[in-house]
């Protein structure tokens, strides 16, 4: 599924060797939604909804990161 998404450039990857400063926490791959293509808004509404019907509207909050997707991380 990441193949997939990150071939959609839905995802995209950077690489953090040899980078200063590192970009989102310090991995060694930074990984946000694109925030350019309008399909990661659909994948993100996609998601929340999948998620609120797995988990429900207060489980959803448990069992997710609250942050921004759109940041590098």
């Amino acid at each position: 599924m990441r193949k997939l998404l990150k071939f959609l450039y839905i995802i995209q990857e950077v690489s953090n060797k040899n980078r200063q400063p590192k970009l989102g926490r310090g991995f060694m791959t930074a990984r946000r939604f694109n925030p350019f293509n309008p399909l990661s808004y659909i994948a993100l509404i996609v998601i929340i909804v999948v998620g609120i019907i797995m988990f429900g509207f207060v489980g959803i909050w448990k069992e997710t990161a609250t942050r921004n997707p759109f940041k590098w991380d």
